[in-house]
């Protein structure tokens, strides 16, 4: 028998640990302390690692692992922070029920682990995401709310519908949920596409989505004009508006927070296209 060199799963890429700092540098109280406890959980970062490789080698899709989960998790935060900003509360501070840090802590919670179960399967990614995410979010909210059982069910039960809400298969309801639906959605620049194009194989399922992300230079979420935010996607050619339209605008279209954003398409050498104003 030969040995193998397996992967090191263990070993952060310096893009997770930029994202990390970054995370940690913008947020306090109760959302740090979850963000410093899901870095630290080394069996959350396995699944992810697992995951990304079941994703990249095995199917020849994009990236799903550390670094994917980090740059959502980011931009959910800005999302979020942006609507709280601009006045519009989300569905767990208008009924009442929690704060708004309460509602990041489920939305960010459910976020960072919504595609751990890409290391069973692509299809039904989502459902079983829930079954391998489950153990680990009841371990950080008892973490943060030791004493307060209500809390702990109903974050857990915005965590899961962030969770099998963020392929649209699923229809969903709150703000926290339709927030991650579109951050998933805004990770699709050529940075995350760059590992499988290198891969030297015959073109696969996933390809056509891969090259388009290729496209796409830059995705940025700021504050709108005429509407909370705005999210500007730039890119080299046309292939990337496959990108925009198939994969973000399919999401936009499903998400509770359709109505305060503004979309809008910078294809190089060309007029500005809105998709949403």
């Amino acid at each position: 028998m030969t040995n193998k060199k397996y992967p090191d799963w263990k070993a952060k890429s310096p893009k997770e640990a930029q994202m990390e700092k970054i995370l940690l540098k913008k947020t306090d109280g109760k959302v740090r302390t979850l963000l410093e406890g899901l870095f630290k959980d080394e069996e959350i970062y396995l699944y992810h690692s697992y995951g990304n490789s079941v994703s990249v080698r095995r199917l020849g899709y994009n990236d799903h692992g550390p670094v994917h989960a980090r740059i959502t998790t980011y931009n959910a935060f800005k999302l979020l922070t942006l609507l709280h900003r601009n006045g519009v509360e989300t569905s767990l501070e208008a009924e009442e029920i929690a704060s708004f840090e309460d509602s990041v802590v489920g939305t960010l919670l459910g976020c960072f682990l919504h595609d751990v179960g890409m290391a069973v399967a692509r299809d039904a990614h989502e459902w079983h995401s829930i079954t391998l995410a489950d153990a680990f979010i009841q371990k950080h909210l008892l973490a943060i709310y030791p004493g307060d059982a209500a809390m702990r069910i109903v974050l857990r039960s915005i965590a899961h519908e962030v969770i099998v809400g963020h392929m649209t298969h699923t229809r969903i309801h709150s703000i926290e949920a339709g927030v991650v639906l579109i951050a998933d959605g805004t990770d699709m620049s050529r940075g995350r596409s760059r590992i499988p194009s290198n891969l030297d194989r015959d073109p696969m399922v996933g390809d056509m989505h891969r090259y388009s992300a290729n496209s796409i230079s830059r995705v940025d979420i700021q504050a709108g004009e005429n509407k909370p935010i705005r999210i500007t996607i730039e890119m080299d050619n046309v292939t990337g508006l496959f990108q925009l339209e198939e994969v973000l605008m399919a999401k936009v279209k499903a998400s509770p927070i359709m109505g305060y954003l503004e979309i809008v398409a910078l294809v190089k050498g060309q007029e500005p296209k809105y998709y949403l104003s």
